[in-house]
């Protein structure tokens, strides 16, 4: 099978849970993840209930002082009832540096899939060291 479909299957296997509300879709605005994600990337968020998120994954939040507004950022810590984000590249953008660490409410979900023209479509792992 050619890369269009592995590409047609992956995009197909993510069906059931766009439908269902398990699965949304964000563009990265801004460099403040890069290199890892670039501006204009689109991004398959796992939509995240009474999950607590993982040190190292990538997740769309609540930004908590623009309301109506979200930030794509990296787990840096975890605690029972808390988290705290931060940009790979941190003279980029604002994270917890900044506002705090966030409430488990602030998650949107984690960061499953990322494409572009300029990689296709990807998988993305939590990465060790957070």
């Amino acid at each position: 099978m050619g890369a269009r479909g592995r590409l047609s299957l992956r995009l197909l296997s993510e069906l059931p849970a766009l439908v269902s509300g398990r699965r949304r879709y964000y563009r990265v605005s801004g460099e403040s993840m890069s290199p890892m994600l670039a501006s204009g990337e689109l991004l398959a968020i796992e939509v995240s209930r009474d999950r607590k998120p993982e040190k190292g994954q990538i997740v769309v939040v609540r930004d908590p002082e623009r309301p109506g507004k979200t930030l794509v950022k990296r787990v840096r810590s975890r605690g029972d009832t808390t988290f705290a984000v931060g940009s790979d590249a941190p003279d980029q953008g604002r994270d917890s540096r900044h506002f705090g660490s966030l409430s488990l409410d602030a998650l949107i979900g984690r960061v499953t899939w990322v494409w572009s023209r300029r990689r296709g479509l990807e998988r993305i792992e939590p990465r060790a060291d957070g």
